[in-house]
């Protein structure tokens, strides 16, 4: 399961983040690493994006990078 497949108020853990170079480098220095605890606020129009929040941070990530983080369902 994805960051992608949750819904609006869903928590889950992170157990993997498929992305490597840049990309993987900003979402690990604002936190965004394995064992983390990911709730889902919201999404936009069409479902192009989601807001996360973990660790006091506030994150807009696109579908493509979305679809790339695997999580477990809290």
């Amino acid at each position: 399961m994805t960051v992608f497949d949750l819904k609006k108020g869903d928590k889950a853990i992170v157990k993997r983040v498929n992305l490597s170079g840049g990309a993987a480098a900003r979402l690990a220095s604002l936190g965004l690493k394995n064992n983390t605890c990911v709730t889902i606020l919201s999404f936009s129009l069409f479902k192009s994006a989601v807001l996360l929040s973990f660790n006091a941070v506030r994150l807009g990530i696109r579908r493509p990078i979305a679809e790339q983080i695997e999580v477990e369902r809290v």
